[in-house]
């Protein structure tokens, strides 16, 4: 179901705040809980440290499918309301394309860090002590024995191919209806799965603020001189799908009807 006119800017905002709510409480909710279902247990690899309460990748596999059905049913929700991008990125991507108007784009954005900072307290308020000390509040940030610029590049790919699956998924006219709320959670997933050991693969700026900033204010890591580098990447990385796509399936803005700021019937723009 499309956007449509019949909402207020303030319902759209709502939509907005409590589908990253729930993105962050479900999605960082379960890498944190890995964390702490694991604390203490012996670590045989570099590649176990941070994670592994499953095995290693398996882990990456959990959270990739608890990020992807917390967007897939947010936007199932919400998408009628807002389009459900659940993620500053997207609408940036969106508005510099001018598919989302620029009044807009400031309130979905106020509402999706808003939303993310929430859910991370819930985290805190579920899990008690152990969720910010041990689990971090699921905070995203680079794996032992990668640098910081390895991390943001990942970053920066992954917000590439997660806002160039919105563009082909859910802006592309030509894109088959109905689909989009299910490849791109499933998107998410793989991206999540590849990229976590490198970077915790945020590629969301309200994903990575959230957490970082709700595990600050309650004593547990400071992790804020990650922040200007991992939003750099993935807003880099946002608008170079932005600009790219469109050039390569030949597609413009006038393609669709002012009324039609974001998506085709059946379909809406989610994302982590």
């Amino acid at each position: 179901m499309a956007m449509t006119s019949e909402y207020q800017l303030w319902q759209k905002m709502l939509a907005e705040c409590i589908g990253i709510f729930f993105l962050v409480f479900v999605g960082a909710g379960t890498a944190a809980m890995t964390l702490i279902l694991n604390h203490g247990a012996p670590r045989y690899t570099t590649h176990d440290i941070g994670i592994g309460a499953l095995g290693g990748s398996a882990d990456w596999l959990a959270i990739g499918l608890a990020f992807a059905f917390a967007i897939m049913t947010m936007v199932y929700i919400f998408g009628h309301v807002s389009g459900a991008h659940i993620n500053p990125a997207v609408t940036l991507a969106l508005l510099v394309r001018g598919y989302i108007r620029g009044k807009e784009a400031v309130g979905y954005w106020v509402a999706q860090f808003i939303g993310a900072i929430l859910g991370a307290f819930a985290i805190a308020l579920v899990y008690g002590r152990a969720g910010w000390l041990i689990g971090g509040l699921g905070a995203p940030g680079p794996f032992p024995g990668v640098p910081l610029w390895r991390a943001a590049t990942a970053e920066c790919i992954g917000q590439f191919g997660l806002v160039l699956g919105v563009y082909g998924l859910a802006v592309n006219k030509k894109a088959p209806n109905g689909w989009a709320g299910l490849i791109i959670g499933l998107n998410i997933a793989g991206l999540i799965v590849l990229l976590g050991n490198v970077s915790g693969a945020a590629i969301n700026p309200a994903r990575t603020v959230g957490p970082i900033f709700a595990d600050w204010v309650l004593g547990g890591a400071d992790l804020w001189r990650i922040v200007p580098a991992y939003l750099i990447a993935q807003i880099v990385g946002a608008l170079a799908a932005a600009w790219i796509y469109p050039i390569i399936a030949d597609f413009t803005r006038a393609s669709r009807t002012p009324s039609q700021t974001v998506i085709q019937p059946d379909d809406q723009i989610p994302v982590r």
